[in-house]
């Protein structure tokens, strides 16, 4: 990445002095004349010296040494590169642009109405319509259109369409359409459309995909895409090597009550939503539904597996009318008003009988706090326990379950 963001900025760069030296032939100022040829010889050397197209693609040893030999002014004032005041190639604290700039490094802030492009900024860099760095962003880059960086983005990188960094990006990177990064390190990456990432450590948030070969964090978007996840995946595909993600349902012969459960996310941490009712009402009335969101955790045995999960639980049939309403007219309080739930938690066993089609059973508890929603009369069993744990007082009750899982991915 970091070559093909090197020869870009080679080419515009070229592209751009091509500009202030025809603008400077046209002119018979022996002053002007004798300033390009001293620019240019800089260049040439450049070249030589990294043995590439440009000043911005020298590495490793050279790079400290090629920086000490650049000069440096206080503040840069520029048209477009090739036309600036001083004329020549500079590492400054200020660069001022009214179109565009070339420089070699910025330590304050750099501004320009079209562009900018340097080695390495610090501090602040905006431009209009596009910034372009061939090595390290530390501070803020931001513009109108895209943001490239050949390196590292220490900070913030947030463009209306793209942004994209060859090295790791610690801080956030912000875009209309997508961002792509080399690693995401304790940050954000979020984007209109896509992400794409080698390694993420932090999270990943899109509208339509996200795609990273590991994610230690979180991906939220319409498709999610990981080779190893810890952590979770919340979108309608999720797909990872290691990942939970499955819909299963459940059958509770002591109440009568069926429920469906989904479960995305890694072994380590999951997301587990379920709905739940009679098994008598199920297409046929809603009064008795019950929703539940929690998180939970899986155990590996070899090939069977323990998952467990905490849930808030609630049954929502009798006030459904009344919550879409609220919905509807975006009523946040009467909503709140609406949530009493009560703590549920489940264990079962996974047996795999194929590839995407497992058994599970185990056990399910209902707890009622006495400042907590009420558990339905019809999910009570005899299978109860009345006690005061840590100067809580509640009553709990169990039930067992039998079901299928079916993996959504393959």
């Amino acid at each position: 990445m970091n070559a093909t963001v090197r020869s870009l900025f080679s080419v515009m760069l070229v592209l751009a002095l091509g500009a202030g030296t025809l603008s400077a032939q046209e002119s018979d100022d022996p002053v002007l004349q004798k300033a390009r040829d001293k620019y240019q010889e800089k260049l040439d050397k450049g070249k030589q010296d990294s043995g590439t197209q440009g000043p911005l693609a020298s590495s490793g040893s050279a790079t400290a040494d090629n920086e000490s030999e650049v000069p440096y002014v206080p503040v840069l004032l520029s048209f477009t590169p090739g036309l600036s005041i001083p004329l020549g190639y500079y590492r400054t604290s200020a660069s001022f642009a009214a179109i565009g700039a070339a420089f070699d490094t910025s330590y304050g802030f750099a501004g320009a109405g079209v562009f900018n492009m340097y080695d390495r900024g610090y501090g602040f860099q905006g431009a209009g319509v596009f910034n372009i760095s061939g090595k390290k962003v530390g501070g803020f880059q931001g513009a109108g259109v895209f943001n490239i960086a050949g390196g590292e983005v220490d900070g913030f990188q947030g463009a209306g369409i793209f942004n994209i960094a060859g090295g790791p990006v610690r801080g956030a990177q912000l875009a209309g359409i997508f961002n792509i990064a080399d690693k995401v390190q304790g940050s954000v990456q979020a984007a209109g459309l896509f992400n794409i990432a080698s390694t993420v450590k932090g999270i990943q948030i899109a509208e339509m995909f996200n795609i990273a070969e590991s994610v230690n964090g979180m991906q939220i978007g319409f498709v999610n895409i990981t080779g190893e996840l810890r952590g979770l995946q919340i979108g309608f595909i999720n797909i990872s090597n290691n990942g939970v993600d499955s819909l299963s349902a459940l059958y509770m012969p002591a109440t009568d009550t069926a429920f469906v459960y989904w479960q995305a996310g890694s072994p380590f941490l999951y997301m587990v939503l379920g709905a739940g009712a009679p098994r008598s009402d199920w297409f046929v009335r809603n009064d008795n539904l019950m929703v539940s969101a929690g998180i939970g955790t899986r155990v590996r045995l070899g090939g069977p597996y323990v998952d467990v999960d905490v849930s808030a639980e609630q049954a929502i049939g009798s006030d459904i009318d009344a919550i879409y309403q609220a919905a509807v007219d975006h009523d946040k309080d009467a909503l709140v008003s609406f949530c009493k739930p009560y703590p549920s938690g489940r264990i079962s066993l996974g047996l795999p009988l194929g590839r995407n089609l497992h058994l599970t059973g185990g056990v399910k508890v209902l707890v009622q706090l006495e400042e907590g929603g009420l558990v339905p009369e019809s999910q009570k069993t005899q299978d109860s326990l009345s006690a005061t744990w840590f100067g809580i007082p509640f009553t709990a009750w169990s039930q067992w379950f039998l079901g299928a899982k079916v993996r959504l991915h393959f």
